[in-house]
């Protein structure tokens, strides 16, 4: 409810951007530190740093308590995505 005027492109966009960085925080094994400065470069306040500094540790031991985060990282992956299979169908044919 409070997100409700917010456009929700933009919310998704947020999200999957912040949901990249705790995952990406993961498979680096990165300590708050680093996560840290890597926000304030960013541009975040002190107090969003935080906040998600503490939201990352809750995270990260949750998929650790689960052992997910090899999984989680080994998903990833380094590359960007790319195409694996393409089928072409010619629609309509000009004479």
């Amino acid at each position: 409810p409070d997100l409700k005027d917010i456009d929700p492109t933009v919310l998704k966009h947020c999200h999957a951007a912040a949901a990249t960085c705790i995952l990406e925080a993961g498979k680096h094994k990165a300590d708050i530190s680093a996560i840290s400065a890597c926000l304030e470069d960013c541009k975040l306040d002190k107090e969003r740093i935080e906040q998600f500094c503490t939201e990352y540790q809750v995270f990260k031991s949750i998929l650790i308590y689960l052992e997910l985060l090899p999984v989680v990282s080994f998903s990833i992956g380094r590359s960007p995505l790319h195409i694996t299979d393409v089928s072409w169908r010619l629609e309509y044919q000009i004479k």
